[in-house]
């Protein structure tokens, strides 16, 4: 039995619901993408950061309830946009200080915090990789899925790759020396990207506000319009993945 997963991510929604972000309504366009996700009827939400635009409380409260009304668990983390403190208060178990990891059926979702407080780019704390290294050398090793906000690998829109993970280098070296991670999940860049890196899924979530369009050097809005990563984890280990959109 698989387990189904939607993938929001980067939902930019400020306290005030009429506050436009990127001259569009944020909080109309999840509304309107929530509506197609709802009939799929996931299992799990994985929220991957720029949830709110301010850090304020009162736009999580807002986010909080859009999803309450599915009724399943809300599995977050921060972006650069987000206050990881108040998200933790709302969806306890979103990191702050430390790698979330959750077991699902056969399958293990770990979570990541890559934020720099008062900057767009990320980054993992010795801390960090030192304790996802410690989860994924556990045994046994169940299938495992780790969500990001920042993308580690480069997606060639060059305004965006500006604000990338920096020094990937040794959260790459753990995705290439534990085999059972079998995809890696961020959002951050406001567009669709897939790629495989031997045998591991490296995909990049879609905003729910807007999306730009892929390879560009500055952002330019795309008719993909509010979407989300729907993701099916397989009880054999293995993956599906496909964009659902308004």
């Amino acid at each position: 039995m698989s387990i189904r997963i939607a993938q929001i991510s980067d939902c930019h929604l400020p306290e005030n619901l009429e506050q436009p972000y990127r001259g569009i309504n944020p909080y109309r366009n999840l509304e309107a993408l929530l509506r197609k996700v709802k009939p799929l009827q996931p299992d799990l939400i994985l929220a991957t950061g720029d949830l709110s635009e301010d850090g304020s409380e009162g736009s999580y409260r807002l986010i909080q309830d859009l999803l309450d009304p599915f009724d399943v668990p809300v599995l977050a983390l921060p972006g650069n946009h987000d206050n990881p403190g108040l998200l933790a208060n709302i969806y306890p178990g979103s990191p702050t200080d430390s790698v979330q990891a959750t077991q699902l059926g056969n399958w293990q979702i770990i979570r990541l915090n890559s934020c720099i407080a008062g900057i767009p780019c990320g980054r993992l704390s010795e801390k960090t990789l030192s304790e996802l290294e410690s989860i994924l050398s556990q045994k046994p090793a169940p299938p495992s899925l780790v969500a990001i906000h920042h993308q580690p690998v480069l997606v060639e829109s060059s305004w965006i790759d500006r604000y990338r993970l920096l020094e990937p280098e040794p959260f790459i070296n753990l995705v290439d020396q534990y085999p059972h991670i079998r995809a890696v999940v961020w959002g951050h860049i406001h567009q669709v990207f897939e790629s495989d890196r031997n045998g591991v899924a490296m995909l990049g979530g879609p905003s729910s506000a807007i999306n730009g369009i892929p390879g560009a050097d500055k952002f330019t809005p795309d008719t993909l319009g509010p979407a989300c990563r729907w993701l099916e984890l397989q009880s054999d280990g293995s993956l599906k993945s496909h964009i659902v959109s308004v």
